[in-house]
Protein backbone atom coordinates (compact mmCIF):
# COMPACT_ATOMS: atom_id res chain seq x y z
CA UNK A 1 0.00 0.00 0.00
CA UNK A 2 2.90 2.65 0.93
CA UNK A 3 4.51 1.15 -2.60
CA UNK A 4 1.44 2.26 -3.89
CA UNK A 5 0.96 6.06 -2.09
CA UNK A 6 4.87 6.58 -2.42
CA UNK A 7 4.19 5.90 -6.82
CA UNK A 8 0.77 8.15 -6.50
CA UNK A 9 2.95 10.93 -5.34
CA UNK A 10 4.05 11.71 -8.26
CA UNK A 11 4.95 15.72 -9.43
CA UNK A 12 1.61 15.61 -10.74
CA UNK A 13 0.18 15.02 -7.28
CA UNK A 14 2.38 17.28 -5.58
CA UNK A 15 1.39 20.30 -7.65
CA UNK A 16 -2.23 19.28 -7.27
CA UNK A 17 -1.75 19.14 -3.67
CA UNK A 18 0.29 22.83 -3.44
CA UNK A 19 -2.22 24.45 -5.67
CA UNK A 20 -5.01 22.69 -3.01
CA UNK A 21 -2.76 24.43 -0.25
CA UNK A 22 -3.25 27.86 -1.94
CA UNK A 23 -6.84 27.52 -2.16
CA UNK A 24 -7.21 26.17 1.33
CA UNK A 25 -5.31 29.22 2.80
CA UNK A 26 -6.89 31.72 1.05
CA UNK A 27 -10.47 30.28 2.10
CA UNK A 28 -9.36 30.38 6.00
CA UNK A 29 -8.37 33.43 5.55
CA UNK A 30 -11.83 34.94 4.34
CA UNK A 31 -13.09 33.14 7.13
CA UNK A 32 -11.22 34.14 9.29
CA UNK A 33 -12.07 37.86 8.68
CA UNK A 34 -15.80 37.50 8.58
CA UNK A 35 -15.50 35.72 12.03
CA UNK A 36 -13.41 38.14 13.75
CA UNK A 37 -15.65 40.82 12.38
CA UNK A 38 -18.06 39.38 14.57
CA UNK A 39 -16.25 40.68 17.31
CA UNK A 40 -16.06 43.95 19.02
CA UNK A 41 -12.64 44.47 18.98
CA UNK A 42 -10.04 47.12 17.81
CA UNK A 43 -9.09 47.45 14.39
CA UNK A 44 -5.44 46.61 14.26
CA UNK A 45 -6.17 43.22 16.36
CA UNK A 46 -8.59 42.06 13.69
CA UNK A 47 -5.99 42.63 10.36
CA UNK A 48 -3.16 40.95 12.91
CA UNK A 49 -5.43 37.97 13.56
CA UNK A 50 -6.30 37.58 10.47
CA UNK A 51 -2.93 37.76 8.65
CA UNK A 52 -2.13 35.29 11.52
CA UNK A 53 -4.53 33.03 10.32
CA UNK A 54 -3.68 32.91 6.61
CA UNK A 55 0.12 32.55 6.99
CA UNK A 56 -0.65 30.16 9.71
CA UNK A 57 -2.86 28.10 6.85
CA UNK A 58 -0.04 28.46 4.30
CA UNK A 59 2.97 27.71 6.35
CA UNK A 60 0.67 24.80 7.96
CA UNK A 61 -0.25 22.94 4.90
CA UNK A 62 2.81 23.24 2.70
CA UNK A 63 4.95 21.80 6.07
CA UNK A 64 2.10 18.84 6.14
CA UNK A 65 3.04 18.68 2.29
CA UNK A 66 6.66 18.14 2.97
CA UNK A 67 5.81 15.63 6.13
CA UNK A 68 4.01 13.53 3.33
CA UNK A 69 6.58 13.16 0.99
CA UNK A 70 9.45 12.59 3.30
CA UNK A 71 7.46 10.20 5.03
CA UNK A 72 6.72 7.95 2.13
CA UNK A 73 9.90 8.09 0.94
CA UNK A 74 11.72 7.21 3.48
CA UNK A 75 9.33 4.65 5.26
CA UNK A 76 7.97 2.94 1.76
CA UNK A 77 8.91 -0.93 2.73
CA UNK A 78 6.55 0.18 6.50
CA UNK A 79 2.79 1.01 6.56
CA UNK A 80 2.90 1.48 10.24
CA UNK A 81 6.40 3.99 10.70
CA UNK A 82 4.48 5.33 7.69
CA UNK A 83 1.32 6.23 9.38
CA UNK A 84 3.19 7.12 12.62
CA UNK A 85 5.95 9.42 11.15
CA UNK A 86 3.73 11.42 9.53
CA UNK A 87 1.09 11.58 11.51
CA UNK A 88 2.82 12.60 14.48
CA UNK A 89 5.11 15.07 12.97
CA UNK A 90 2.13 16.25 10.85
CA UNK A 91 0.49 17.23 14.86
CA UNK A 92 3.52 18.21 16.53
CA UNK A 93 4.39 20.36 13.66
CA UNK A 94 1.10 22.38 13.53
CA UNK A 95 1.35 23.09 17.61
CA UNK A 96 4.48 24.42 17.06
CA UNK A 97 3.72 26.53 14.21
CA UNK A 98 1.16 27.63 16.09
CA UNK A 99 3.09 29.11 19.39
CA UNK A 100 6.06 30.25 17.39
CA UNK A 101 4.04 32.40 15.30
CA UNK A 102 1.35 33.53 17.96
CA UNK A 103 3.66 35.89 20.00
CA UNK A 104 4.53 37.49 16.50
CA UNK A 105 1.30 38.63 15.39
CA UNK A 106 -0.36 39.17 18.77
CA UNK A 107 2.43 41.95 19.35
CA UNK A 108 1.30 43.40 15.67
CA UNK A 109 -2.32 43.63 17.37
CA UNK A 110 -0.86 45.35 20.57
CA UNK A 111 -1.41 42.14 22.58
CA UNK A 112 0.32 41.28 25.10
CA UNK A 113 0.60 37.08 26.06
CA UNK A 114 2.46 34.81 28.05
CA UNK A 115 2.54 30.83 27.83
CA UNK A 116 1.49 30.27 31.51
CA UNK A 117 -2.04 31.28 29.86
CA UNK A 118 -3.63 27.68 29.64
CA UNK A 119 -6.20 28.19 28.40
CA UNK A 120 -5.74 30.57 25.79
CA UNK A 121 -3.05 27.65 24.89
CA UNK A 122 -5.12 24.88 25.19
CA UNK A 123 -7.55 26.62 22.75
CA UNK A 124 -4.34 26.90 20.49
CA UNK A 125 -3.24 23.38 20.66
CA UNK A 126 -7.10 22.29 19.82
CA UNK A 127 -7.13 24.72 16.53
CA UNK A 128 -3.88 23.26 15.72
CA UNK A 129 -5.12 19.62 15.53
CA UNK A 130 -8.42 20.40 13.55
CA UNK A 131 -6.90 22.28 11.69
CA UNK A 132 -3.63 19.85 11.18
CA UNK A 133 -6.34 16.58 10.80
CA UNK A 134 -8.75 18.47 8.15
CA UNK A 135 -5.03 19.04 5.69
CA UNK A 136 -4.32 15.32 6.53
CA UNK A 137 -8.12 14.44 5.23
CA UNK A 138 -7.60 16.28 2.03
CA UNK A 139 -4.26 15.44 0.62
CA UNK A 140 -5.40 11.71 1.15
CA UNK A 141 -8.62 12.77 -0.78
CA UNK A 142 -6.38 13.74 -3.21
CA UNK A 143 -3.96 11.26 -3.41
CA UNK A 144 -6.52 8.66 -3.64
CA UNK A 145 -8.24 10.92 -6.67
CA UNK A 146 -4.76 10.60 -8.32
CA UNK A 147 -4.83 6.95 -8.10
CA UNK A 148 -7.90 6.38 -9.08
CA UNK A 149 -7.59 8.60 -12.15
CA UNK A 150 -4.33 6.55 -12.93
CA UNK A 151 -6.13 3.03 -12.17
CA UNK A 152 -8.66 3.94 -14.81
CA UNK A 153 -6.27 5.50 -17.71
CA UNK A 154 -4.63 2.36 -16.90
CA UNK A 155 -7.38 -0.04 -17.55
CA UNK A 156 -8.58 1.70 -20.48
CA UNK A 157 -4.97 1.40 -21.85
CA UNK A 158 -5.13 -2.14 -21.10
CA UNK A 159 -8.33 -2.28 -23.19
CA UNK A 160 -7.26 -0.65 -25.79
CA UNK A 161 -4.21 -2.90 -26.05
CA UNK A 162 -6.10 -6.50 -25.34
CA UNK A 163 -8.29 -5.31 -28.22
CA UNK A 164 -5.31 -4.40 -30.70
CA UNK A 165 -3.62 -7.69 -29.66
CA UNK A 166 -6.85 -10.42 -29.91
CA UNK A 167 -7.46 -7.62 -33.48
CA UNK A 168 -3.85 -8.66 -34.30
CA UNK A 169 -4.91 -12.23 -33.32
CA UNK A 170 -7.54 -12.65 -36.35
CA UNK A 171 -5.08 -10.95 -38.18
CA UNK A 172 -2.32 -13.33 -38.34
CA UNK A 173 -4.63 -16.75 -37.77
CA UNK A 174 -5.38 -17.13 -41.49
CA UNK A 175 -2.71 -14.54 -43.52
CA UNK A 176 -3.88 -13.91 -46.58
CA UNK A 177 -0.26 -14.23 -47.99
CA UNK A 178 0.06 -17.74 -46.33
CA UNK A 179 -3.22 -19.02 -48.25
CA UNK A 180 -2.00 -17.52 -51.29
CA UNK A 181 1.13 -19.59 -50.76
CA UNK A 182 -0.17 -22.13 -49.71
CA UNK A 183 -2.93 -22.67 -52.71
CA UNK A 184 0.12 -22.23 -54.69
CA UNK A 185 2.00 -24.45 -53.76
CA UNK A 186 -0.70 -26.92 -53.70
CA UNK A 187 -1.37 -26.07 -57.34
CA UNK A 188 1.98 -26.97 -58.33
CA UNK A 189 1.81 -30.18 -56.03
CA UNK A 190 -0.96 -31.81 -57.98
CA UNK A 191 0.62 -30.90 -61.42
CA UNK A 192 3.83 -33.33 -60.06
CA UNK A 193 2.86 -35.97 -57.39
CA UNK A 194 -0.71 -36.47 -56.86
CA UNK A 195 -0.12 -37.88 -53.30
CA UNK A 196 2.15 -35.45 -52.14
CA UNK A 197 -0.84 -33.37 -52.90
CA UNK A 198 -3.29 -34.66 -51.42
CA UNK A 199 -0.79 -34.87 -48.29
CA UNK A 200 -0.67 -31.00 -48.32
CA UNK A 201 -4.28 -30.57 -48.41
CA UNK A 202 -4.66 -32.81 -45.41
CA UNK A 203 -2.32 -30.85 -43.39
CA UNK A 204 -3.84 -27.45 -44.65
CA UNK A 205 -7.29 -28.65 -43.87
CA UNK A 206 -6.00 -29.75 -40.42
CA UNK A 207 -4.11 -26.40 -40.45
CA UNK A 208 -7.19 -24.24 -41.00
CA UNK A 209 -9.18 -25.92 -38.94
CA UNK A 210 -7.01 -25.49 -35.88
CA UNK A 211 -7.18 -21.69 -36.61
CA UNK A 212 -11.08 -21.41 -36.58
CA UNK A 213 -11.19 -23.76 -33.53
CA UNK A 214 -9.18 -21.34 -31.72
CA UNK A 215 -10.85 -18.23 -32.81
CA UNK A 216 -12.04 -16.75 -29.22
CA UNK A 217 -9.64 -18.45 -27.45
CA UNK A 218 -7.13 -16.51 -25.47
CA UNK A 219 -5.20 -19.21 -24.39
CA UNK A 220 -4.61 -23.17 -25.49
CA UNK A 221 -2.32 -25.80 -24.17
CA UNK A 222 0.75 -26.80 -25.60
CA UNK A 223 -0.63 -30.18 -26.37
CA UNK A 224 -2.92 -28.35 -28.79
CA UNK A 225 -0.80 -25.41 -29.69
CA UNK A 226 2.06 -28.16 -30.70
CA UNK A 227 -0.41 -30.19 -32.77
CA UNK A 228 -1.36 -26.78 -34.90
CA UNK A 229 2.33 -25.85 -35.24
CA UNK A 230 3.10 -29.52 -36.44
CA UNK A 231 0.58 -29.24 -39.45
CA UNK A 232 2.05 -26.05 -40.06
CA UNK A 233 5.64 -27.58 -40.29
CA UNK A 234 4.51 -30.68 -42.32
CA UNK A 235 3.05 -28.42 -45.26
CA UNK A 236 6.89 -26.28 -44.68
CA UNK A 237 8.42 -29.58 -44.87
CA UNK A 238 6.42 -30.84 -48.19
CA UNK A 239 7.09 -27.43 -49.52
CA UNK A 240 10.88 -26.62 -48.85
CA UNK A 241 11.79 -30.23 -48.90
CA UNK A 242 15.42 -30.85 -48.09
CA UNK A 243 15.92 -26.97 -47.26
CA UNK A 244 14.08 -27.34 -44.33
CA UNK A 245 14.66 -29.56 -41.02
CA UNK A 246 12.78 -29.13 -38.03
CA UNK A 247 12.39 -30.95 -34.64
CA UNK A 248 10.57 -31.15 -31.73
CA UNK A 249 11.96 -31.98 -27.86
CA UNK A 250 9.43 -32.57 -25.40
CA UNK A 251 12.01 -33.01 -21.93
CA UNK A 252 8.31 -34.07 -19.60
CA UNK A 253 5.18 -34.68 -21.50
CA UNK A 254 3.01 -33.47 -18.66
CA UNK A 255 3.91 -30.13 -19.30
CA UNK A 256 1.85 -30.25 -22.63
CA UNK A 257 -0.92 -29.97 -20.34
CA UNK A 258 -0.24 -26.65 -19.37
CA UNK A 259 -1.07 -23.50 -21.11
CA UNK A 260 0.41 -20.89 -23.56
CA UNK A 261 -1.45 -17.69 -25.43
CA UNK A 262 -3.28 -19.35 -28.70
CA UNK A 263 -1.03 -19.00 -31.80
CA UNK A 264 1.99 -18.07 -29.86
CA UNK A 265 4.63 -20.51 -31.35
CA UNK A 266 3.14 -20.35 -35.23
CA UNK A 267 4.04 -17.07 -35.90
CA UNK A 268 7.41 -17.53 -34.82
CA UNK A 269 7.71 -20.56 -37.00
CA UNK A 270 6.45 -18.18 -39.67
CA UNK A 271 8.60 -15.41 -39.40
CA UNK A 272 12.23 -17.85 -39.51
CA UNK A 273 10.67 -19.38 -42.51
CA UNK A 274 10.01 -15.68 -44.19
CA UNK A 275 13.40 -14.07 -43.04
CA UNK A 276 15.80 -16.54 -43.57
CA UNK A 277 17.12 -18.55 -46.80
CA UNK A 278 16.25 -21.93 -47.64
CA UNK A 279 19.08 -24.01 -49.87
CA UNK A 280 20.12 -27.43 -49.73
CA UNK A 281 23.47 -26.24 -49.28
CA UNK A 282 21.90 -24.42 -45.77
CA UNK A 283 18.92 -25.65 -44.73
CA UNK A 284 16.91 -23.80 -42.01
CA UNK A 285 17.01 -25.52 -39.04
CA UNK A 286 14.17 -24.85 -36.61
CA UNK A 287 14.11 -26.20 -33.42
CA UNK A 288 10.97 -26.30 -30.42
CA UNK A 289 11.92 -27.69 -27.22
CA UNK A 290 10.46 -28.01 -24.12
CA UNK A 291 12.91 -27.55 -20.98
CA UNK A 292 11.47 -27.08 -17.64
CA UNK A 293 8.61 -24.50 -17.34
CA UNK A 294 9.67 -23.05 -20.53
CA UNK A 295 9.07 -23.76 -24.46
CA UNK A 296 11.97 -22.58 -26.78
CA UNK A 297 11.26 -21.72 -30.17
CA UNK A 298 15.02 -21.43 -32.34
CA UNK A 299 15.80 -21.01 -36.02
CA UNK A 300 19.56 -20.90 -37.10
CA UNK A 301 19.93 -17.14 -38.82
CA UNK A 302 20.66 -16.78 -42.30
CA UNK A 303 18.95 -13.93 -42.94
CA UNK A 304 17.62 -12.22 -46.55
CA UNK A 305 18.66 -8.87 -47.48
CA UNK A 306 15.73 -6.91 -46.12
CA UNK A 307 13.72 -4.72 -43.38
CA UNK A 308 13.06 -7.25 -40.26
CA UNK A 309 10.32 -4.50 -39.28
CA UNK A 310 7.53 -7.34 -39.41
CA UNK A 311 9.61 -9.48 -37.35
CA UNK A 312 10.03 -6.79 -34.82
CA UNK A 313 5.92 -5.98 -34.53
CA UNK A 314 5.02 -9.77 -34.81
CA UNK A 315 7.51 -9.92 -31.41
CA UNK A 316 5.90 -6.84 -30.00
CA UNK A 317 2.22 -8.49 -30.64
CA UNK A 318 3.55 -11.71 -28.69
CA UNK A 319 5.01 -10.00 -25.81
CA UNK A 320 1.85 -7.82 -24.94
CA UNK A 321 -0.27 -10.43 -25.69
CA UNK A 322 1.91 -12.88 -23.29
CA UNK A 323 2.34 -9.56 -20.92
CA UNK A 324 -1.47 -9.25 -20.48
CA UNK A 325 -2.46 -12.94 -20.25
CA UNK A 326 0.34 -14.03 -17.95
CA UNK A 327 2.17 -11.39 -16.29
CA UNK A 328 5.60 -12.27 -17.32
CA UNK A 329 7.72 -11.70 -20.57
CA UNK A 330 9.51 -13.61 -23.17
CA UNK A 331 13.25 -13.93 -23.57
CA UNK A 332 15.17 -13.06 -26.76
CA UNK A 333 17.86 -14.18 -27.66
CA UNK A 334 19.78 -13.18 -30.80
CA UNK A 335 23.83 -14.12 -30.98
CA UNK A 336 23.89 -14.15 -34.80
CA UNK A 337 23.84 -17.96 -35.33
CA UNK A 338 20.58 -19.17 -33.72
CA UNK A 339 17.63 -16.52 -33.00
CA UNK A 340 15.37 -17.75 -29.60
CA UNK A 341 12.67 -17.20 -28.04
CA UNK A 342 11.41 -18.43 -25.15
CA UNK A 343 8.09 -18.02 -22.52
CA UNK A 344 6.78 -19.74 -19.46
CA UNK A 345 4.58 -22.54 -19.85
CA UNK A 346 1.32 -21.46 -17.12
CA UNK A 347 -0.68 -24.03 -15.02
CA UNK A 348 -3.61 -22.24 -15.80
CA UNK A 349 -5.71 -21.09 -18.83
CA UNK A 350 -7.16 -17.84 -16.95
CA UNK A 351 -3.42 -16.79 -15.85
CA UNK A 352 -3.94 -14.83 -12.15
CA UNK A 353 -0.67 -12.69 -11.04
Amino acid sequence: MVNNLKNNLAPKTLKEIYKMNIVLTFIFLILSMFFLQLFDEPRLLIIAMVLKSGFYMLTLSFTLSYILNKSANYFHNNLIKYRLSRISLSFLSAIVIQLIIWPIFARMGSIYWEYDNYKLLLIFIIEALILATLILLLQDFAILRYAKAKTELENVRLQMRTAESENLILKQQIHPHFLFNSLNTLKALYKKDLVLGEEYLIQLANFLRAAVSHNSSVATTLDEELIFCINYLKMQKIRFGSSLDWELKIENKDTLQGYVPSFSIQPLLENAIKHNKLTKELPLKIVIEQSGDYIKISNSISNKKFSGSSIKSGLENLSERYFLWSGDTININNDGVVFSVSFKIIPNENSNY
